[in-house]
């Protein structure tokens, strides 16, 4: 989530040489009127590179703090989407040149803004015409839908698929009203709305109303894949049988997809599959990419994850993508397990490569005993990872991984690691919350039990507790040598008393108990850390921390210390951009982290919540 900082405001000199002009009653001109109106400036004057839609007059005593336009916090920065916004935007475009970075971003926050003003009417209208439809007399032939798709689709000159969600879409949003006039407003976009229609389709008006109320309010500072994960955990949450309905209801179009890319290259995907069994097949297939790699394969991870795949739906061993593969070598590998870069920050080690144990099993919430703690979910941990760690629970092995050599032999069973986390009500079985998959997103709790019991008895399986507020944020850990024997909550309870948690400190309150001497975080450090946050800090990433680096926002070489109040995980492509001239994360007193941009402005992030 974030949350933008404003800036400081510009010197005294400079905002006394903006006024505003109030319209003079006895003229019948309004001030719509004196738009672009300019007044004669001084030779020291700040110019103002855009002057349209805010008039000055000289004798008003009442100035404005900083350049009267699209600077951060300026008048048009704040202004919501209206006629007059779009005026103001359509000038900007033609004196781009003239604006600073942080203008630019201004102007490109309003226009994103009468965009969405614009998207409410185009739904409001499609709407309408659905509800006049609908209104109409039944008689036989084509149902109201499909007659106000088709009327769609012939005005808008779009496929019937198309005019069919674009329909839904706006029916949805008017639907529920506070969605509709937040995207009216400019709080969110049409990507984001879209995420609210279909997520919460599957909810009863009551149920879908609340939760539409409770997150359009947070929705402004999420990237669309965070807002749909908040969703879909709020929907579990709220109808833990509306997921199993969604599934059960699209397990009919299971199907395998092919395709052109754009590229003229090819695409092949199986869609509607069962989702503890395509998150067994992704993690086996990492693991035999990564097999392939080190036995000499070239390229990067995910370019030979694609090389398996073929490879295996085309009925050959992994291993001849040995003697086939001809792709060049490529710096960097998509799974942040390239070159550490340049500059100060320590990386958190590595994941389990093919043929580690890694942990895995259920993970749970506090107990009662826990005060403040509200249920909690677990993490994840890998026995003898040099510093990895997990975003979520239960770090989960899939068996043996082969032994690259020669004459490679590929095992018939998964392989792999899983990163799962999930209530310890939900895995007693007391409740139906969700859990989620790091790097997947919020999954149902029959799917959680499933994987977990699947998993629970494989060797090197291991379970960690992570202790959680009532808003899903970690204060204390513990971590298992084995998982917790089955789910009867006595054997359970007994197993918990076992565990000893570890609070985590966090910004000033760190106590440094887990401080490192050197530049490289131990390993339990920085388990400790990626259990805190559990995701890449950087705004709009929600890349998994245990795929992240651990970077010191205080640089070592500066005296930053290698402790849990100066790491935090920053995935491979963030954390070289924060080494770049004009880039800044700073961690706030609460934990919070502020990110500096090179356009002036800052933003602020909190961590990932765990599902409770």
């Amino acid at each position: 989530m974030a949350d933008i900082v404003s800036p400081e405001g510009e010197s005294d000199a400079a905002s006394q040489a903006q006024r505003v002009r109030r319209p003079d009653p006895g003229k019948p001109a309004s001030w719509l009127d004196m738009i672009g109106a300019r007044e004669a400036r001084s030779p020291d004057a700040v110019a103002e590179a855009i002057g349209a839609g805010f008039t000055r007059d000289p004798d008003d005593a009442y100035p404005i703090r900083g350049r009267a336009g699209f600077e951060a916090c300026g008048p048009a920065d704040l202004m919501a989407p209206c006629s007059v916004l779009a005026e103001l935007t359509g000038q900007a475009r033609d004196r781009m040149g003239e604006l600073t970075d942080d203008e630019l971003v201004g102007v490109l926050r309003a226009a994103r803004r009468v965009q969405s003003w614009q998207a409410t009417l185009e739904l409001e209208a499609v709407s309408e015409l659905a509800a006049r439809r609908l209104a109409e007399p039944a008689r036989p032939g084509p149902q109201p839908a499909d007659r106000v798709a088709a009327e769609v689709a012939a005005a808008l000159t779009l496929t019937a698929r198309s005019a069919d969600r674009l329909v839904h879409v706006a029916t949805s949003v008017e639907r529920l009203g506070g969605l509709r006039d937040s995207l009216a407003s400019g709080q969110i976009d049409l990507s984001r709305a879209i995420v609210f229609a279909d997520e919460l389709c599957m909810l009863d008006w009551l149920k879908a109303t609340r939760i539409a109320a409770k997150l359009v309010l947070e929705a402004p500072g999420l990237t669309t894949a965070q807002l749909q994960a908040r969703l879909r955990r709020a929907v579990l949450a709220a109808d833990p049988e509306a997921g199993r309905r969604r599934q059960k209801a699209a397990k009919d179009n299971a199907r395998v997809e092919t395709w052109q890319e754009s590229s003229s290259n090819g695409a092949l995907a199986g869609r509607e599959l069962p989702p503890a069994g395509v998150l067994a097949a992704d993690r086996h297939l990492t693991a035999l990419a990564k097999a392939v790699k080190a036995a000499g394969a070239a390229g990067t991870l995910d370019q030979l994850r694609a090389a398996v795949y073929l490879a295996l739906l085309s009925g050959q061993n992994p291993s001849a993508v040995l003697s086939s593969q001809k792709l060049s070598s490529q710096t960097g590998e998509s799974d942040a397990e390239g070159d550490r870069p340049t500059g100060q920050t320590a990386p958190a080690g590595r994941t389990a490569p093919a043929g580690r144990t890694g942990a895995a099993g259920p993970a749970g919430a506090g107990d009662s005993g826990s005060a403040g703690d509200a249920g909690s979910a677990g993490d994840a941990g890998s026995a003898g990872d040099s510093g990895s760690a997990g975003d979520a629970a239960a770090k989960e092995s899939f068996g043996p991984a082969p032994s690259p050599g020669p004459e490679l032999s590929w095992p018939a069973g998964p392989i792999g690691t899983i990163h799962l986390t999930m209530p310890l009500s939900a895995w007693l079985g007391q409740t139906n919350n969700p859990g989620e998959v790091a790097g997947r997103g919020p999954i149902d709790a029959w799917t959680c039990r499933d994987v977990g019991v699947r998993l629970g008895g494989l060797p090197g399986t291991r379970c960690c507790l992570t202790l959680v507020t009532d808003d899903g944020y970690a204060v204390g850990h513990a971590c298992a040598r084995t998982p917790p024997p089955g789910t009867d909550p006595r054997v359970v309870r007994q197993w918990l008393r076992g565990l000893k948690p570890e609070w985590l400190s966090i910004g000033t309150d760190c106590d440094h108990a887990h401080q490192s001497p050197g530049y490289r975080p131990a390993p339990r450090l920085a388990h400790l850390v990626k259990i805190r946050t559990p995701a890449c800090t950087a705004p709009g990433c929600r890349r998994p921390a245990h795929a992240c680096d651990l970077d010191h926002l205080i640089p070592y070489d500066r005296g930053g210390r290698t402790c849990s109040c100066n790491l935090d995980p920053a995935c491979r492509r963030d954390h070289q951009l924060k080494q770049e001239p004009g880039w800044h994360a700073e961690m706030l007193p609460d934990g919070t982290v502020t990110w500096s941009l090179p356009h002036g402005r800052a933003y602020t992030t909190k961590p990932e919540p765990y599902p409770v």
